[in-house]
């Protein structure tokens, strides 16, 4: 580990430290999910500025973090990177923010596409974990297993006008893994 991805997952820990995963009954610390992130995406390559915007990618939307703090801390291409994967405004309504998300994908750079992979993947992951581990993992999600699997469906359909890459397939795998629950 460099030590730009240990200052990332570090600092992740802090904006992030009173969030917790959506899993019922349990309370896993919300830096599951970044260090998932970060994981997948150092396993298929990317390097250390990518795989530490993949672990802050949630940081300006869902902390108090802003854009400028990642960019003073981890430089410019990491805060541009983690801008590409933050929902815009966050005052629209659920599905217009992930419609609106959707069709910005495929504009976006290659490692913002690949952070935005590596989330949905993390997440499917942690989905069938739930399932198996913890209890029924869409009681906590406010629009159900049917609108989600309509989203994941949606995203995956977009992923036909990206080049061939291990990482579409793994989310496709992945998909197929929370379909089947």
């Amino acid at each position: 580990m460099d030590l730009l991805l240990k200052r990332a997952l570090d600092q992740a820990a802090v904006w992030h430290r009173t969030q917790l995963r959506k899993y019922p009954g349990v309370a896993v610390p919300y830096l599951s999910h970044p260090a998932g992130v970060g994981t997948i995406l150092s396993r298929h390559g990317f390097d250390s500025e990518v795989v530490a915007a993949g672990v802050l990618h949630d940081v300006v939307e869902d902390t108090e973090a802003t854009i400028e703090q990642v960019r003073d801390l981890f430089g410019a291409r990491v805060a541009e990177l983690v801008a590409h994967v933050t929902e815009q405004d966050r005052s629209l309504p659920w599905e217009e923010r992930k419609r609106r998300y959707l069709a910005h994908f495929t504009a976006k750079p290659w490692e913002a596409q690949a952070i935005s992979l590596a989330d949905k993947i993390d997440n499917f992951w942690s989905i069938v974990v739930c399932a198996r581990d913890h209890g029924d993992p869409w009681a906590m999600f406010k629009r159900g297993r049917t609108a989600q699997l309509a989203r994941f469906t949606a995203f995956e359909n977009a992923l036909e006008a990206l080049p061939a890459h291990p990482l579409l397939d793994e989310y496709r795998a992945a998909l197929t893994c929370v379909r089947d629950l």
